[in-house]
């Protein structure tokens, strides 16, 4: 059973890990001058589902990110089958809970050509409609465990007043990352615990090769903007849809808001992960704050059929440059169409 000083440092090392990362957890003792920072940060591991998720700073990669509202014909349509439809460039695709018919998705790449595929989609009646807005500004808000239950490994309640975003310098300065530098990034969103020594492995690079990129590429030009730390295995994400400045300030009270977007409309896109224990009471409170604002909320279960997540697609990055092939997507699009009219078929001789 933790007492509450043991509470304050737990939370305070959380707040210096999701500004420097848990490469060297020595920094992390002596910027929050906690002596035994690094066994508190080993206990963690050890007793939570510890997650340090890096943020990319995708612009200083050569990509640009988009946000993409769709609205499909078909409830059934699998996410995993959009995900391959677009060749991976899908950083995550969410479906609504409460209209299954809205998916929404970030997409990572160089323009936006890949809406050919979209126009196809619409064309074959897949989907009626569709939205892209490129992502013009992010915030970045550190997850706050001031008010974290460390025994029952729950949030309790709201903060007491708004958080500030956090973003970490951008040292590039001209630096053009190479495919180590990409793949490794990459990897680390993919597998958020992975150890360098078995990253070295699964990349077949040696770990002195993997510790300098990191070291001085991916972390040293700041090709990373922002970590999250997660403590928990959440069972919902929320996206919260407004345009108020005002809106946003209320609604980092909410300890696990830890990304918003800034779209080329003007509105924003808030991210909230957390566990079912906290979903009701988020809702109210946003419901609170729609008299301040016209506000769209969209729930998606941490369930394959609501939710798919990836990586930035590293794996398209080859010789310090991006290949994307978007006649590749068109084949796989054509192929998704008879998939699902195949379905649909099927679907109809077994009603009749």
């Amino acid at each position: 059973m933790l007492i509450e000083k043991e509470y304050l440092k737990l939370s305070e090392i959380l707040y210096y890990l999701q500004r420097f990362g848990d490469l060297n957890p020595k920094i992390i003792s002596a910027i929050s001058k906690i002596r035994d920072a690094e066994k508190l940060i080993q206990w963690l591991r050890e007793n939570y589902h510890y997650r340090l998720y890096p943020f990319p700073r995708y612009e200083d990669l050569g990509l640009k990110k988009y946000y993409v509202t769709i609205y499909s014909n078909y409830y059934r349509i699998s996410l995993l089958d959009l995900y391959d439809t677009f060749d991976g460039i899908t950083t995550f695709i969410f479906r609504d809970v409460n209209n299954p018919l809205v998916i929404n998705a970030a997409i990572y790449f160089t323009s936006t050509s890949f809406d050919k595929v979209l126009d196809y989609l619409q064309d074959e009646g897949i989907i009626f409609h569709y939205d892209i807005h490129k992502v013009d500004e992010e915030k970045f808000y550190p997850i706050d465990y001031s008010i974290f239950n460390f025994n029952k490994g729950v949030f309790e309640g709201l903060l007491s007043s708004p958080r500030k975003p956090f973003e970490l310098p951008d040292l590039t300065e001209g630096f053009s990352p190479d495919d180590l530098d990409v793949k490794i990034l990459g990897k680390k969103q993919e597998r958020a615990d992975i150890s360098l020594k078995d990253l070295s492995s699964l990349l077949g690079v040696s770990f002195k090769d993997v510790l300098y990129h990191t070291q001085a590429h991916v972390i040293g030009k700041g090709l990373i903007k922002f970590y999250s730390v997660y403590l928990y295995k959440p069972d919902f994400r929320l996206e919260v849809s407004f345009k108020e400045e005002e809106v946003l300030e209320e609604l980092s009270k909410i300890p696990s808001m830890y990304y918003v977007y800034k779209l080329d409309d003007k509105s924003y896109v808030a991210n909230i992960r957390d566990s079912s224990s906290t979903l009701l009471s988020y809702l109210k409170f946003i419901s609170s704050l729609k008299e301040k604002d016209t506000i769209e909320t969209y729930l998606h279960p941490y369930d394959q059929q609501y939710m798919i997540t990836a990586s930035i697609p590293y794996e398209h990055f080859e010789k310090g440059r991006w290949n994307f092939n978007t006649e590749v997507m068109m084949l796989r699009a054509e192929k998704l169409v008879k998939k699902i009219e195949k379905e649909e078929e099927n679907k109809k001789e077994e009603n009749d």
